[in-house]
């Protein structure tokens, strides 16, 4: 049985002040018998009802009260003279006094059915808000946790990143390191600049791009190194891994230029030379 249900549902209040249904009301005798806190919950109720009423009582005339001893004194007497001498048409309205405390006691009782139901609604209300607020701090946490972990990954792309520069740049300092710039070889597509390094010692080679235009999807910038008039393939490569550092590409034992084609995706065996976009001399 769930008993919160009971407790929190309003359905006591509703009970005690007899606003209950007839099904509500049965099912609620049945707890009370299978459960002894429902059954405390409800006596609670009945008594904090009990407690407001009596405090909100209005006590009777006092001759009313006299008009009840003497009758209890005069053994069922059919007349009975009230105190002072008055006739019983003085004291009808007693009568009517009882009748309005019954009905204040009546409005007071609906009163406090009015205020448990409004309070259980504000209840709901609060609850309702409350778990909004905390669900919405959860997902902020979350997506806290999320931009966290994402930035510490980053970070180690960034450190790995700065190891390779290191490395790079302690390979540069060798002294028979070779830098061979390639400038813009036709007049059509001015300002383009590409760069080789060559480390003959342990025969490797990097290439940089400063401002080469992105290829289409199907095609590849190749490069190629020139041995006596005779171009070698060196490798094709992407424009995003070329421009954010230093990209191993093929070495060319020998070659006197370097030069830089746009060709079909893959690679060509031979040089495109209409579509030659850098070129540079070794030692030039």
């Amino acid at each position: 049985m769930d008993v919160q249900r009971y407790i929190s549902s309003g359905l006591i209040e509703s009970y005690v002040v007899g606003l209950a249904t007839d099904q509500e009301a049965r099912e609620l005798e049945t707890a009370m018998a299978q459960s002894p806190e429902v059954k405390a919950a409800v006596g609670a109720a009945q008594l904090d009802m009990e407690r407001y009423v009596q405090f909100f009582s209005i006590a009777p005339p006092e001759s009313v009260k006299e008009r009840i001893f003497q009758r209890l004194t005069t053994d069922g007497a059919e007349s009975i003279v009230p105190a002072g001498g008055a006739t019983d048409e003085a004291y009808s309205y007693p009568e009517e006094e009882v009748v309005k405390e019954k009905r204040m006691v009546g409005a007071v009782w609906q009163y406090i059915a009015a205020a448990a139901i409004i309070g259980l609604i504000a209840s709901i209300y609060f609850n309702y808000n409350y778990r909004n607020t905390i669900n919405e701090w959860e997902n902020k946490y979350q997506a806290l946790l999320f931009d966290q972990e994402k930035m510490v990954a980053q970070q180690g792309v960034h450190q790995t990143k700065m190891q390779e520069a290191e490395q790079m740049l302690e390979r540069l300092r060798q002294s028979d390191l070779k830098m061979v710039r390639m400038y813009t070889a036709s007049k059509t597509r001015p300002g383009l600049l590409a760069t080789v390094y060559m480390i003959p010692r342990s025969e490797d080679a990097y290439l940089t791009v400063s401002n080469l235009p992105e290829p289409p999807a199907d095609q590849q910038y190749q490069l190629w190194g020139i041995v006596n008039n005779k171009p070698v393939d060196a490798g094709v490569f992407d424009m995003g891994d070329a421009t954010k550092g230093f990209q191993k590409v093929k070495y060319v034992p020998g070659a006197q230029l370097y030069a830089v084609t746009l060709e079909k995706k893959g690679g060509s065996p031979t040089p495109t030379l209409t579509a030659m976009y850098v070129a540079g001399r070794v030692g030039g």
